[in-house]
């Protein structure tokens, strides 16, 4: 475990941290809410969760004191939000609707990591290949954050994408069922957030997610800067 830092810059560091695990989640539930207002359920939007204000979509716990807390004990930032209500007998296909609305959210996360990239190359051009794989090398410069945008949104993309209930995961993998198999699986739902809680606290969580992060990571942002580093000269 390493030690909390208590200097101006940690406290700013950790602060900082929070914050982009703030912004992500808020983008993730407004993905979820704006893609069922479009599918015909207004529920989120009448909540007013279609925004990025982040007091909207706050869990105390998994918004606030998750994420301070992995912040703390420099572990890594991780949390949720609160969930978006869906009320899936206003959509026209329940399960191909349902199935959009939650792959609205990681694919929002993978959005914000590819225009993060964006960021980062157009610094990468204007700083040099050199100062630039330095700086993003280094703790806390402004390509080292850009980097962490990048990474904790690929990370929430990658974790809310397996299909356990009640991840996004899935709502996709429920409309992907065939008949009799997916009435099955929907039954499956009710002990889905014990199985959850059990991967969660065991290593196979970290097994599963760890290679497709760095697979994610390698493609979306480490692949892209190194070719256009090498293109620079």
């Amino acid at each position: 475990m390493n030690h909390m830092d208590f200097s101006p810059l940690g406290i700013l560091a950790i602060l900082l941290q929070v914050l982009i695990i703030l912004f992500s989640l808020s983008v993730h539930e407004s993905a979820h809410a704006w893609m069922a207002d479009k599918l015909g359920d207004s529920t989120g939007r009448m909540l007013g969760r279609i925004t990025l204000n982040p007091i909207p979509h706050i869990d105390p716990i998994g918004t606030v004191l998750l994420p301070l807390v992995m912040a703390l004990v420099g572990g890594p930032i991780f949390g949720w939000a609160k969930p978006v209500p869906v009320i899936t007998r206003n959509f026209k296909h329940i399960r191909r609707d349902g199935a959009l609305v939650g792959a609205a959210g990681p694919i929002s996360n993978l959005l914000v990591a590819i225009l993060a990239t964006a960021v980062m190359a157009a610094v990468l051009i204007g700083m040099g290949a050199r100062p630039f794989f330095a700086q993003i090398n280094t703790q806390y410069t402004v390509p080292w954050w850009i980097l962490q945008l990048a990474v904790i949104n690929l990370v929430l993309a990658a974790f809310n994408l397996i299909p356990i209930p009640p991840l996004d995961g899935s709502w996709v993998l429920s409309a992907l069922l065939p008949g009799a198999l997916g009435r099955f699986y929907d039954e499956f739902r009710r002990i889905g957030p014990i199985l959850l809680l059990i991967i969660f606290l065991t290593p196979i969580l970290g097994l599963v997610l760890s290679p497709i992060i760095r697979l994610l990571v390698h493609i979306i942002v480490e692949l892209p800067l190194n070719l256009l580093g090498a293109a620079l000269g």
